[in-house]
């Protein structure tokens, strides 16, 4: 019986999926949770109080950095390439499978785990190149930076998963 799962947040929606609860006496092992987490789809997120697992650097995770900046960030990497991604807020650990490490491919993990980033990305460049083509040509300078944005929008929302995870 899994007495350990606290609460699973749905990724594409904001409300928590209840699980059942830890007596206040239960401790949670990393080396559970990961096994746990790694039979599920990667990006399905548990929110689990700090005061149930130990300091995750202790366990092999590394450093790391996430979308969520006033967070502290660890990640380990899985045999797979995949990665165990946890957001340490004052409270909880927020911990989930990422489809891919950005340790071992920052444009795939991008591209699958972080896709608004991606996407984001991409319209920024395309804006670059856009403004850049416009230089030489005062006239054209409008549409070139239109134009370069909405196909870096293009090629990030074409290329990035939306909606996969």
């Amino acid at each position: 019986m899994s007495l350990w799962l606290i609460a699973i947040e749905a990724p594409d929606r904001k409300a928590k999926i209840a699980g059942p609860v830890l007596s206040n006496e239960m401790r949670l092992e990393w080396v559970k949770l990961i096994k746990h987490l790694s039979e599920r789809r990667p990006g399905l997120k548990v929110k689990i109080p700090k005061h149930k697992l130990d300091d995750p650097l202790k366990h092999g995770f590394r450093k790391s950095i996430g979308l969520h900046i006033n967070h502290k960030h660890y990640r380990l990497t899985l045999p797979n390439g995949s990665c165990v991604h946890v957001e340490e807020t004052k409270d909880h650990y927020i911990v989930h499978i990422d489809g891919t490490d950005p340790a071992v491919s920052p444009v795939r993990h991008l591209r699958c785990d972080a896709p608004g980033v991606w996407t984001a990305m991409c319209a920024g460049i395309g804006l670059t190149a856009g403004v850049l083509a416009g230089l030489g040509n005062e006239k054209q300078r409008t549409f070139s930076t239109i134009a370069g944005v909405l196909v870096g929008l293009a090629i990030g929302i074409l290329t990035g998963k939306w909606g996969k995870k």
